[in-house]
């Protein structure tokens, strides 16, 4: 006769995250200002200086950044002071 079947016990149990895969997010100028606080202006001279994230060419005439490349501009600048 088969043996019956027992639940793990808590320490057997695995603790297994299930991933869920990052599909990188473009956002488009309006959105990076929203979040940014910043002017065009000052998101292209920073960008130029190689103090902000690089734009991605989407199409011939739109650009986008990466989601995760302003999150972490953002995280990076939190408490900077001028």
């Amino acid at each position: 006769m088969p043996r019956p079947l027992r639940s793990p016990a808590p320490a057997e149990r695995a603790t297994v995250l299930p991933t869920i895969p990052t599909t990188p997010i473009l956002v488009r100028f309006p959105a990076v200002r929203a979040r940014t606080g910043l002017s065009r202006s000052t998101i292209w001279r920073l960008e130029r200086a190689g103090q902000f994230p690089a734009h991605r060419r989407i199409s011939p005439n739109a650009v986008a950044w990466l989601e995760q490349d302003i999150t972490d501009w953002i995280e990076s600048k939190q408490g900077v002071t001028a």
